[in-house]
């Protein structure tokens, strides 16, 4: 009797996944626009003011300026939300461009590495530069 319990166990847990594979797996989170994420970092981070924001073509990733502190921040979609970082010396690692595709380097482990695709090759020669300096 046990081994029919344990195959009706894994059926049901195979049942599990692929529903949830099928229901969940199309979703495509993204940041927004650059109103949406400056509004989220108004409201979560204190003095923010919206400067130059540049959002990847896939909207899974963006880049946005604080203009109070003549800072930036990155922001990426994961899972059902967002997650934003201030750059830093010590966040970015590593930061190049391959025309208009921007490749960013963290020291997070959580970020890793992200290449986003900008809207032309002066807005990632922009931000290269930026975040460079």
């Amino acid at each position: 009797m046990t081994p029919l319990y344990l195959l009706g166990s894994l059926a049901g847990i195979a049942l599990l996944v692929v529903l949830n594979f099928v229901l969940f797996s199309r979703a495509r989170p993204n940041v927004g626009n650059a109103e949406a994420i400056a509004a989220r970092l108004r409201r979560e981070v204190p003095g923010f003011r919206a400067g130059r924001c540049a959002v990847a073509q896939d909207g899974r990733s963006a880049l946005i300026e604080n203009a109070a502190e003549r800072t930036a921040y990155f922001v990426e979609a994961m899972g059902d939300g967002v997650v934003m970082r201030k750059l830093s010396r010590d966040l970015l690692a590593n930061v190049s461009r391959d025309g208009a595709q921007l490749s960013l380097s963290f020291a997070d482990f959580t970020l890793g590495r992200t290449i986003m695709k900008l809207d032309g090759d002066d807005l990632a020669r922009e931000w290269e530069a930026r975040l460079k300096a």
